[in-house]
């Protein structure tokens, strides 16, 4: 333990929480991100009766969140964690036991599935209900994510230089300052399943407690889901975000470069989105195939 550093018993974790998220300048989702963070990391210290956590019981913390968790929620939490004893390192109140504590390492594979094109035809035409249409045609033709698809407004599609777009927030943004463009029969089918509303979010929630308000990415994706799944399409790697890596992967194919496939998806690094065009080059490459073509016949 550095000199000048409490001792972790002497510590109001609460208080130090607290301080620390009125300390943030983040958005209002990375600070979500962080508080569910740092709660479940108290929990675990709590639940095994930790008063003074050590390097090693940051380890032992990880180890137990891989037995719940995805990989990109766990780095998340370890962000947090990583922040926050960060902070309190340099107000001298605890060591920093979050040094050289490694994130688990992402396979640059992709683990969520990519429709083909003929998967994508055959669903979108065989959609009968307005509001899974308008969803499933959004989503494909856009690349929008969940959170942007819950948060749009009636109101925010307008003519943009003699074109009809949807202005987003995007990931990172604090205003909808992003758009995407409508196609005719996306927005065919965006109308149809709004009907007669003039304004209000596209996507309304039906459950009684919240009827007609905007409903959460989580609702919008389980209705993806359950897409899928009437579909044949049941396994982990299908979800929203396949139609988001399907909308990259058709862009493609149809020509596009990695750079309008950027702008797509609005990614901040072009290295994003290599990750899935060099996916899509990969899960179209014959390689082995002409090489054994070339072997044995």
């Amino acid at each position: 333990m550095e000199k000048g550093l409490i001792l972790w018993e002497n510590v109001d974790l609460i208080q130090q929480k607290d301080n620390f998220i009125s300390y943030l300048d983040v958005s209002n989702g990375t600070l979500r991100t962080y508080k569910e963070g740092l709660k479940s990391f108290f929990e675990y210290l709590i639940n095994n009766n930790i008063k003074h956590p050590t390097r090693n019981d940051l380890r032992g913390y990880r180890e137990t969140l891989k037995e719940s968790l995805t990989i990109y929620t766990i780095n998340s939490y370890l962000t947090a964690i990583r922040r926050f004893f960060g902070y309190l390192e340099i107000n001298n109140i605890y060591e920093n036991i979050t040094k050289d504590i490694k994130s688990i390492k992402v396979s640059k594979i992709p683990k969520k599935q990519v429709l083909s094109l003929e998967q994508t035809k055959y669903i979108y035409n065989s959609l009968t209900d307005l509001r899974e249409k308008c969803l499933f045609s959004l989503a494909i033709t856009t690349g929008l994510r969940g959170v942007e698809m819950a948060n749009a407004l009636i109101e925010d599609i307008q003519i943009y230089n003699n074109e009809i777009v949807l202005w987003v927030q995007c990931k990172g943004h604090n205003t909808k300052d992003e758009y995407v463009k409508l196609a005719d029969n996306v927005l065919e089918d965006i109308l149809n399943y709004v009907g007669n509303r003039k304004n209000g979010y596209i996507f309304i929630s039906n459950s009684n407690h919240n009827k007609g308000n905007g409903v959460t990415t989580k609702t919008l994706r389980l209705e993806i889901k359950n897409i899928f799944r009437r579909f044949g399409l049941d396994s982990d790697g299908f979800s929203l975000h396949s139609t988001r890596r399907t909308s990259a992967t058709i862009a493609y194919n149809c020509g596009a470069d990695i750079k309008e496939i950027q702008q797509l998806l609005h990614h901040k690094s072009m290295n994003t989105t290599s990750r899935y065009v060099n996916q899509s080059t990969r899960d179209n490459a014959k390689t082995e195939y002409n090489i054994s073509n070339a072997v044995f016949c």
